[in-house]
């Protein structure tokens, strides 16, 4: 594989470190929205069940998602417990970015967030946050040649803090630098008056980036305190790899890992104590019909390993869009999700 192309999929891939975001997508679109063909909405029920001795208490989370003809999120409605209750509700623009959550309050819904863009880069020009009337935060991005140089935090219209990053000639992150007007020591824990403690990010952040054959490296390193994050990644047209290194002033201290092939994916976390020595484990194995998930933690269970089985019954429509999967452990059933969904 020749560079060019590894740098094309280093782009496309996320291998690259970002700057800070405070409305994380992840965190807001639902995971289980997979489909085949042109649907125009789904709507997403979750019922855990969880069980009190000889009762069940039913947890129920439900969600429209609303998709352009593209394929794109229009928009997310939430609820609580029944269509009834709407209690969220995030607005998505034509790039599928978010441009707008609303929430209720007091029986109606207010602008929570609301995000401006002017260029087709994933960052916002700016975005202000409103969930209390007496506290309001705005954090305002400056671009140049379409990467954000600078970022600005106001709370109540004065500037708490603001990030500078440095990039390298191919554009990706080297250096992220957070300064705070109240406090120029560099240090992230401050005494003040009364014995009050302020907690600041650490100041200095820097990147490095590596190609070693077909694997795509970065590297995450905080030199005040000597710690360093090692991703490495590869990406075939068979499968995927992901692997996460943590150091701590050269200490090896855990390792997490997500192998993606075929219809499986799975996830392995170590935590070592001396001399590269495994202390805990996890791992977990997902496939269409079944979870299977192994863990060992020093000090509890005899150090045994514990392992723990979910099977997974599916429904599908004659698109071959699943509508129901039901999870059991045990032959007891524990999560329920369902999925209506209008096609086009």
């Amino acid at each position: 594989m020749n560079n060019t192309y590894l740098f094309i999929i280093f782009f496309q891939f996320g291998l690259l470190f970002s700057q800070n975001t405070k409305i994380d997508k992840k965190q807001i679109i639902p995971r289980e929205i997979d489909f085949n063909g042109n649907v125009k909405k789904i709507t997403l029920k979750v019922f855990d069940l969880n069980r009190k001795e000889e009762k069940i208490d039913t947890t129920k989370a439900i969600s429209e998602i609303y998709f352009s003809k593209l394929k794109k999120i229009l928009k997310i409605n939430k609820f609580d417990k029944s269509l009834d209750n709407l209690w969220n509700i995030t607005e998505f623009d034509d790039l599928e970015r978010i441009k707008k959550i609303s929430r209720k309050n007091e029986g109606k819904m207010f602008n929570a967030v609301i995000q401006y863009f002017s260029t087709e880069n994933e960052f916002p020009d700016s975005t202000i946050i409103d969930f209390n009337e007496n506290y309001i935060e705005k954090y305002i991005n400056y671009f140049k040649n379409s990467l954000v140089i600078k970022q600005e935090h106001f709370v109540n219209d004065l500037l708490q803090d603001y990030r500078l990053y440095k990039y390298n000639e191919k554009n990706q992150l080297i250096e992220d630098l957070y300064l705070n007007p109240e406090n120029d020591s560099d240090e992230t824990v401050v005494s003040k008056a009364d014995n009050q403690l302020s907690i600041y990010p650490e100041r200095l952040t820097k990147y490095e980036y590596k190609v070693i054959k077909d694997t795509l490296i970065s590297i995450k390193i905080r030199p005040k305190y000597n710690l360093k994050e090692v991703t490495k990644k590869i990406k075939t047209k068979k499968y995927s790899l992901e692997i996460t290194e943590e150091y701590d002033n050269d200490f090896f201290k855990n390792s997490r890992l997500i192998y993606t092939y075929k219809d499986s994916t799975n996830y392995l976390s170590y935590y070592f104590k001396n001399k590269n020595e495994i202390r805990d484990y996890y791992k977990t194995t997902s496939t269409e019909k079944n979870i299977i998930s192994k863990w060992k933690t020093e000090g509890y269970g005899n150090n045994e390993e514990r392992i723990e089985i979910i099977k997974i019954d599916v429904i599908s429509d004659k698109y071959k869009n699943w509508i129901r999967r039901t999870y059991s452990k045990a032959n007891q059933t524990t999560r329920i999700i369902e999925r209506e969904i209008e096609y086009y």
